[in-house]
């Protein structure tokens, strides 16, 4: 399975290339701190929208090479670079828990 396009997550695009940049270590320390500013910072339609994208991407990753996820992250504008899937999963499912 390829991975999806960027358009397909609209809002998940503008979280990741605003929080998950490539200073977000920086910035935010880690990806769960970076994603959880923009929770912080987004108004209830954007944090709504952003959920929503966050479950369908979780379900898309399934089955999914680590070379097809990190050009997924990427094509998304993130430039955190993930060890694994699961990595990725377990930060987006936080994400879900958290809210």
């Amino acid at each position: 399975m390829m991975p999806r396009t960027s358009a397909e997550f609209p809002e998940l695009r503008r979280a990741f290339t605003a929080y998950l940049h490539e200073d977000f270590s920086v910035e935010h320390g880690t990806p769960a701190r970076a994603l959880q500013a923009f929770l912080t910072d987004a108004d209830p339609s954007e944090r709504s929208r952003f959920l929503v994208e966050v479950k369908r991407l979780i379900d898309h990753l399934d089955g999914l090479a680590l070379r097809d996820v990190r050009e997924l992250l990427a094509g998304l504008g993130s430039r955190w670079t993930p060890s694994s899937r699961k990595e990725v999963i377990h930060l987006l499912e936080g994400v879900l828990k958290a809210q």
